[in-house]
């Protein structure tokens, strides 16, 4: 799942005015071999006068800064890449290339260098998502987070929390006649997906298998909030906000009977949650544009079962926690089904 021009910013910020460290090219989320999710970032440099290595040195801080756990800097072919100075970038996880050598990567890992008519891999359709802050100023304070503040976050309690609260901030300019506004939604709706798929991840590798209703939802509420410290912490806060008994049961996450019906469903086949989150992406892409489904969107949905149901759930989900208008959540769950049933038709007629 890949997000371009990523803006690195600091952890915590000491002045009013916020100064960014520096960009990215891309950042990309990839599955690990268990379902968990790590973090692969790309740095393109078209310059003739570069210094591998010194380019090395700073990315290898841009990975420490972000958690990445390898990158690829792809250089001008006129500049010319020393073995050592590839040896040594590897020894920092980092992979040095000229730009005539990116074909003979995909060929070596198996990948493709074509899109599949995905809007997710159009650089000219981000850059109209992107712009989408300056036709609509109120929107800022959204886009700067999917932009920058989402990926500085490490702790995916945190990142699906203030997904939430985020969208729900905005929630009121928001109108699903726009077309910008639904990629918004859609945006959201991905990154939210993203967050959940890793918290899944990790409660599927603590659980294993199924338990009591209170120890399910204890736990968790413990990885949304980042610990069980912290979650008797939150729940402090909003006793006493709420003026209840010290001793009462208090909701501290919007809509959590919904949330933990997702959570369950999604526990059923963690891996395909990442392809929901790409998934919902790139529709939120061809959205913003006025475009059908793409071959992406449709190749996923029709080979990953779980996928249809996710996204779904998810966006059922995330319409009512932000109370958002309706017309958000149908306009994905309307597209995600019918494009689910069509490629489930078009099988069963190739089966006969």
């Amino acid at each position: 799942m890949p997000q371009p021009e990523v803006d690195i910013e600091p952890s915590k910020r000491l002045e009013k005015t916020k100064y960014l460290l520096t960009d990215l090219d891309v950042l990309a989320i990839a599955r690990t071999p268990i379902g968990g999710m790590t973090r692969i970032v790309f740095d393109c440099k078209s310059g003739p006068r570069e210094s591998p290595i010194g380019r090395t040195f700073w990315l290898k801080g841009v990975m420490s800064k972000v958690g990445a756990s390898h990158g690829f800097i792809f250089l001008n072919d006129s500049i010319k890449i020393s073995r050592d100075h590839r040896a040594s970038a590897d020894e920092l996880s980092v992979t040095l290339l000229g730009e005539s050598e990116v074909p003979a990567l995909h060929k070596g890992l198996g990948g493709r260098t074509f899109s599949e008519n995905a809007p997710i891999a159009e650089i000219e359709i981000w850059e109209q998502f992107f712009a989408i802050e300056q036709k609509f100023p109120a929107l800022s304070d959204y886009t700067s987070f999917s932009r920058s503040t989402f990926w500085m976050l490490k702790d995916p309690g945190e990142q699906c929390r203030k997904c939430v609260g985020r969208l729900r901030a905005i929630q009121a300019e928001l109108d699903p006649s726009k077309p910008e506004h639904m990629a918004i939604f859609g945006d959201a709706l991905a990154l939210f997906l993203l967050a959940i798929a890793e918290i899944t991840n990790r409660l599927f590798l603590v659980l294993i298998r199924p338990v009591s209703q209170d120890e399910f939802t204890t736990t968790l509420l413990a990885l949304l909030y980042g610990g069980y410290d912290n979650l008797e912490v939150a729940q402090k806060i909003r006793r006493l906000t709420a003026g209840a008994a010290a001793d009462s049961q208090v909701d501290i996450f919007p809509e959590m009977k919904r949330f933990e019906h997702l959570i369950r469903e999604m526990l059923e086949a963690p891996f395909e949650a990442l392809d929901a989150a790409i998934a919902t992406r790139d529709l939120s892409l061809s959205s913003l544009v006025g475009a059908p489904p793409s071959q992406l969107f449709t190749q996923i949905v029709g080979d990953r079962p779980y996928t249809t149901k996710f996204i779904v759930l998810a966006a059922e989900y995330l319409q009512k926690a932000t109370r958002t208008p309706v017309e958000f959540r149908n306009h994905f769950v309307n597209i995600t089904i019918a494009t689910a049933s069509a490629a489930l038709k078009s099988i069963s007629e190739s089966a006969k």
